[in-house]
């Protein structure tokens, strides 16, 4: 692939000479090591000048040393890095956003649906009825319990002994089966 790059403006007014050099002789080696890495040109071409902006802006200036390689290859694979960590966090972001949008949406169809809520609605008002034909304690207990208290909870609430909690839902609840359907 033939990379016909050039330094940012300001880096080519004459007043840095080995600047020009140093980013046309490596320019086409990183580049190609970044596109493998972001996948597409616009953004290698992207990560490529920031590396060489930092490059440029350091003082004193490294270009100029013998450690300028081994600085540039450093620089421009934590770029790499970066651009994968936050191509990773795009996708994860994306992906919990599509399994939210995935998890509310047969909520609010179901919302939507007027045979839905009219089926609920009725279903509702069967339990509140069933619950009415109960002895107090029998509906106390069953609502109770479906608010998801324990057994010593219930007991202690409707001042009841804990042992014979289970029991007495237990017929509650067969006395709200034949309620409900009845």
């Amino acid at each position: 692939m033939a990379v016909t790059a050039s330094p940012p403006a300001r880096l080519t007014d004459g007043s840095q000479p080995s600047f020009e050099t140093f980013f046309r002789r490596h320019y086409a080696r990183v580049f190609a090591m970044l596109y493998r890495v972001a996948g597409n040109s616009e953004d290698a071409d992207d990560l490529a000048q920031e590396v060489f902006l930092q490059l440029y802006r350091r003082d004193p200036p490294i270009w100029e040393s013998e450690a300028s390689d081994g600085w540039l290859w450093r620089a421009a694979s934590h770029a790499a890095l970066n651009a994968l960590r936050s191509e990773r966090r795009r996708r994860d972001r994306e992906e919990r956003a599509y399994q939210q949008d995935n998890a509310l949406r047969p909520i609010a169809e179901r919302a939507e649906d007027p045979a839905d809520a009219l089926a609920r609605r009725a279903q509702q008002a069967g339990v509140r009825s069933a619950l009415r034909q109960l002895k107090p304690q029998e509906s106390a207990l069953l609502l109770l319990r479906h608010a998801g208290l324990s057994y010593a909870e219930v007991a202690q609430a409707l001042d009841l002994n804990p042992a014979s909690v289970g029991t007495l839902i237990r017929r509650a609840t067969t006395r709200f089966k034949e309620k409900y359907h009845g």
